[in-house]
């Protein structure tokens, strides 16, 4: 499961990279509806990311340790950051 929670951020670190290069203009001039068609991709994965990031904390912050920066960890890498933090082993409370 590791395995695929890793490959999993490694994906999506390539999609943010190669959306925020692309939109850069990091590979030469696009046209206008090619901005706009990677804009619109690109708020759509972070609607998405925002929805789970909101799912996650209304459901599970109570029942799970939650650290400084999961809340980053999930908007970049969406389900494998939330897997990730379901596999965190629980602390001792007491």
């Amino acid at each position: 499961m590791n395995v695929i929670i890793i490959a999993g951020k490694i994906v999506f670190a390539l999609i943010w990279l190669g959306l925020f290069a692309i939109l850069g203009g990091a590979t030469g001039e696009l046209s206008s509806q090619s901005i706009g068609l990677l804009s619109v991709l690109l708020a759509v994965l972070v609607i998405m990311h925002l929805l789970l990031l909101g799912v996650f904390v209304a459901t599970m912050k109570q029942h799970l340790p939650w650290k400084k920066g999961d809340s980053w960890q999930i908007l970049a890498f969406g389900i494998f950051a939330w897997l990730s933090i379901l596999q965190r082993p629980k602390q001792d409370q007491g």
